[in-house]
């Protein structure tokens, strides 16, 4: 499964400011923003008291980072797309994708197996846009497991939610953030109608860009306000790791 024909081909191509493709790159930044913002927080000591388990931290972490980092490389590949700047888009985000997943199975299934799994997931998908790059420099770049991770990871997180008891509260803000996502998407498939539409004010490119980074920002926001429904008892922990009751939070 090749690169459709006109991938590199987006609806809004002018220049401004000296930048071409402006919106298209402009639009990142509210990546940048919100990733930077989730890291610095995750990062402080303040954000230990709003999980169960403060290694409950780490695929958020790396959501963040790959948030923040996709800002920069969808900024550098939107100047000039090209398959060769493609895949500083497309790490990132896989990361990201992959991290949200994770973090559900740790919450809900068990968090000593997850935390486990979190860096051969990665590698997992960091190797779908690894072969697709190497693919295509041998001519005949194959998509399909990038595309694999990116639209079977929400059907995963889905059943997960689904399946298995919650520990925090706050699910309305992760079903938020999806809705958003779908939203993004659907701007994506339409960036040339809705930049006809709209006038030529905006396309649906870079739309579909801020969208997404305002469902990252209602991750974020999701975890500032869940609070802890069942004991941190019910996922084991190694002993001598404190972890915070009902009660205390």
């Amino acid at each position: 499964m090749p690169l459709g024909p006109g991938y590199h081909d987006f609806a809004d191509k002018r220049t401004m400011l000296g930048i071409p493709n402006a919106l298209d790159v402009l639009s990142n930044i509210p990546f940048f923003v919100v990733g930077a913002w989730g890291l610095l927080w995750l990062i402080g000591k303040s954000s230990r008291s709003f999980f169960l388990d403060a290694r409950e931290r780490a695929p958020y972490l790396v959501f963040f980072a790959g948030v923040l980092l996709t800002g920069i490389g969808s900024f550098w590949y939107h100047m000039a797309p090209s398959n060769s700047r493609l895949p500083w888009d497309l790490l990132p985000m896989t990361c990201s994708f992959i991290s949200m997943v994770v973090s559900a199975y740790m919450e809900r299934v068990s968090l000593r197996s997850g935390l486990l799994m979190l860096g051969p997931m990665l590698l997992l998908g960091i190797s779908t846009v690894v072969y697709w790059y190497i693919s295509s420099w041998l001519g005949h770049g194959d998509y399909k497991y990038y595309l694999f991770v990116q639209f079977f990871s929400p059907v995963v997180l889905a059943l997960i939610i689904g399946l298995f008891p919650p520990r925090y509260t706050g699910i309305s803000y992760l079903v938020v953030a999806f809705g958003l996502y779908l939203a993004a998407k659907l701007f994506e498939v339409c960036d040339y109608s809705i930049y006809q539409q709209l006038g030529h004010l905006v396309s649906g490119h870079a739309l579909k860009h801020v969208t997404a980074a305002v469902a990252c920002y209602w991750i974020l926001k999701m975890l500032w306000h869940r609070r802890p429904i069942q004991p941190s008892g019910s996922l084991s922990s190694p002993r001598g790791v404190k972890t915070m009751s009902l009660s205390q939070h």
